[in-house]
């Protein structure tokens, strides 16, 4: 008599790969998750990265040209005060829908038709900020704006008797980021006019 000695082989049962899979599926979909929050924040730390350098190239451009004149105003801060102190002199409307607008300026940034270098510099903003090619759009509460504000010691719209000059120029430019979510904001001092000084 020949005896067979059995052994229990022991295998997975479906259960245990069912739920072995489910392990597995979590892990995955976590870093699948993880991946995609990197890759946004590594965006938008681009996007404000990018905001930075341009919102410097608007103050160096403004105090490095602000005693240049023309025909028409004496210096580049009067040109940029306008004749509405309440509204800003440039105001980018590129983020009116998520896909943005092409300015018409991209690839000539000094623009085309001006010889006048006040002009020329609001078309190179235009061309910088007005289009979803230098700071991406990613919603309609994305503003980009530039003003002058004026402050004197008396007879303006802006009053303030403790300041030192007759008068003060202070410019602010705000660029609003992921849908309005992250704001940069830049105050300097665009130009000033000593007490009597003309």
């Amino acid at each position: 008599m020949i005896f067979k000695n059995k052994k229990n082989i022991s295998g997975l049962s479906l259960l245990e790969a069912l739920v072995s899979t489910v392990i597995i599926g979590i892990g995955f979909v976590a870093i699948l998750q993880m991946v995609n929050y990197s890759v946004q924040s590594m965006h938008t730390s681009g996007e404000r990265t990018k905001a930075n350098f341009l919102t410097n190239v608007i103050a160096e451009d403004v105090i490095s040209s602000r005693d240049s004149s023309t025909t028409s105003h004496s210096n580049f801060t009067k040109y940029l005060m306008g004749t509405d102190e309440s509204s800003p002199i440039f105001d980018a409307g590129a983020c009116k829908s998520k896909d943005g607008t092409a300015s018409t300026d991209v690839g000539k940034i000094y623009g085309t038709g001006s010889s006048d270098a006040h002009a020329m510099k609001l078309n190179k903003w235009k061309a910088l900020l007005n289009s979803k090619s230098y700071l991406k759009c990613r919603g309609v509460n994305e503003t980009r704006k530039f003003q002058v504000y004026k402050i004197c010691r008396s007879g303006c719209t802006y009053t303030n008797t403790s300041i030192q000059d007759d008068e003060i120029y202070i410019g602010r430019i705000q660029i609003n980021l992921n849908d309005g979510k992250k704001r940069k904001y830049l105050y300097f001092q665009a130009d000033y006019k000593l007490v009597g000084v003309n």
